[in-house]
């Protein structure tokens, strides 16, 4: 079945497992509702892709529409004449549990360890140590300028004091970007060196913006990733950070696979990757039965919907199935007579 837009899934199931009197907003809210179980009940059909990652520090983020990585393999310089190779990934704090970490300053990690889950960051990047920096505010689209309403309000430190996210950016310690339909927006301020949240308003932005770091008196100009694909409303920055051993600040290339992560559909053009129609009718009507307090009608819905999703993930995967031999002789072995 072919993957579907947000308004393709509504054009299927609107009249059949949506509320009574349901239009598209209420569809799309009940959709938000019922799909972050399904994404998070297994690595079904499109829920796995690939993402090539590259960092000159001792941590990286994974995009934000990811949820984890599933493996990985770590060019160590990022040349394309050196070798891949795979690196183990370990839990949130494995290697502090083991043997801590292998520098007084705690920044690296042990390379045997390979990746290691760090938890979430409010940035994407971090800053430089020793360096300063202003912010900026911009179009995600190169060459489209800010939204024509809508706020971004960010917590920053400059070491010493801490912004006011509700204050306009153009007092010295405002953190609130208030855009207008500019080019682009940015602090009265260039000593930042830390930022603690990064928010969207209580309006949702209409195209998608993003926040920079913009380093103090660089030539050319140098800029980091502080947030990216910022849009809905409320939302608030985590990303999923790693650490690895780079203590030598190479520009190292990893290439991820990484489980999907379900990001909230806004628009009718967003894209539902779980492709499965009677799977996601059976998640609606689940939903809608655990609302009404019917639990055992819910369980049979998500039953269901479990089992096609799995029956779906086996089609996909055609002869690429595990195989599992036996051998009752042993391995290298041989047993006499064994049938």
């Amino acid at each position: 079945m072919a993957t579907l837009t947000v308004q393709g899934v509504e054009d299927a199931l609107l009249d059949v497992c949506g509320s009574r009197g349901a239009n598209s907003d209420q569809f799309r809210k009940e959709l938000n509702l019922a799909l972050p179980r399904l994404y998070n009940i297994g690595m079904w059909r499109d829920l796995l892709f690939e993402e090539v990652v590259t960092t000159t520090a001792s941590t990286f983020t994974i995009p934000d529409n990811a949820e984890s990585i599933i493996s990985a393999l770590v060019d160590p310089d990022g040349s394309s004449t050196n070798y891949s190779y795979p690196n183990p990934v370990y839990s949130q704090h494995h290697d502090y549990r083991i043997a801590g970490r292998n520098d007084r300053a705690g920044k690296n990690t042990l390379s045997v360890f390979g990746i290691v889950d760090d938890g979430y960051s409010a940035t994407v990047e971090e800053p430089v140590a020793d360096k300063t920096y202003s912010l900026r505010l911009q179009a995600v689209r190169s060459g489209a300028g800010l939204p024509s309403g809508g706020t971004v309000h960010v917590t920053f430190s400059d070491g010493t004091n801490t912004s006011l996210p509700n204050s306009a950016t153009t007092s010295g310690d405002g953190g609130q970007f208030t855009c207008g339909g500019e080019a682009q927006l940015a602090t009265a301020v260039s000593d930042i060196t830390s930022i603690s949240e990064i928010r969207v308003g209580t309006t949702e932005l209409t195209d998608l913006v993003k926040l920079l770091w913009v380093e103090t008196s660089s030539s050319p100009e140098v800029t980091l990733v502080a947030a990216n694909n910022l849009r809905q409303k409320n939302q608030v920055t985590r990303y999923r950070r790693y650490r690895i051993d780079n203590r030598n600040g190479k520009t190292m290339s990893l290439r991820l696979l990484l489980k999907r992560k379900f990001r909230k559909l806004i628009d009718t053009t967003d894209v539902v990757y779980l492709s499965s129609i009677n799977a996601i009718k059976h998640a609606m009507l689940g939903n809608t039965a655990e609302e009404n307090a019917d639990l055992e009608r819910a369980n049979f819905h998500w039953a269901v919907c479990q089992t096609l999703l799995e029956e779906q993930l086996d089609a996909h995967r055609g002869a690429a199935k595990p195989t599992i031999t036996f051998d009752p002789s042993g391995v290298g072995a041989y047993t006499s007579n064994m049938m």
